[in-house]
């Protein structure tokens, strides 16, 4: 078997998924030089290795397993530092599949205030109804670390982590990279408004009903993002 061989470990669909993302993330300036992308598959999950994400091939990436652990380690490249911060929130959250860790910049702008975001536009609302703020300022680097930063995730889909941007989850890596880029959107309205919190937060019963676009919004988005991958936001 070729050492750059993914086929054993992960779907050729879920791969081209995963680079689509990674080109989206670049393009649209989620991150720059720092920041990684996750997808849960059999053997534990696919992540990309201690490299900017827009300069991540398919030969560079890593398959780690539950725990963290690397059992398919591309030559020359070093698994990326918060891989337990990614171990630790897919232990606790079965129900996500791919994890997309930014630094964009009104996200990071936002986490400075150091609380919860409420979104109130709608695209936003694909973030649930809050986004919790972790305390923790250093880098998720140990598994202890890990289950910190998923005690305060809980059921939430995105968290701010104090001064270093935000994680993201989606049942799909599609999922959550939209969800990425929309939260961005979200806080960059926010902030732009001059406003430290919602100006018209949407009630519980308004957030149910909107959800029922979610999943053609999200597809809609994905097939302009992935074919338009470099057009990036202003900072």
């Amino acid at each position: 078997m070729d050492a750059d061989d993914l086929t054993p470990f992960a779907p050729a669909e879920l791969v081209a998924d995963f680079l689509d993302g990674l080109a989206i993330m670049d393009g649209r300036g989620l991150t720059e030089g720092f920041g990684h992308l996750s997808a849960r598959v059999t053997a534990g999950f696919l992540i990309t290795p201690a490299l900017a994400p827009g300069l991540a091939t398919r030969a560079d990436l890593f398959v780690a397993t539950p725990a963290g652990e690397p059992v398919h380690a591309p030559a020359g490249r070093r698994l990326a530092l918060e891989t337990p911060l990614h171990a630790a929130l897919y232990r606790a959250r079965p129900d996500l599949g791919a994890l997309c860790r930014t630094h964009s910049p009104a996200a990071v702008a936002w986490g400075l205030h150091g609380q919860a975001f409420l979104p109130s536009h709608g695209f936003g609302l694909m973030l649930g109804a809050s986004v919790p703020f972790h305390p923790d300022g250093d880098l998720v680097t140990t598994a202890e670390a890990g289950d910190r930063a998923a005690a305060t995730l809980g059921s939430a889909r995105a968290l701010f982590l104090k001064g270093n941007g935000l994680i993201v989850g989606g049942r799909t890596v599609r999922e959550a990279v939209i969800r990425a880029l929309y939260l961005e959107e979200a806080c960059r309205a926010t902030l732009a408004a001059g406003l430290l919190a919602p100006a018209a937060p949407f009630s519980p019963a308004e957030r149910q009903a909107r959800s029922q676009w979610h999943d053609a919004e999200l597809a809609r988005a994905w097939d302009y993002y992935s074919r338009r991958p470099s057009t990036r936001q202003p900072k």
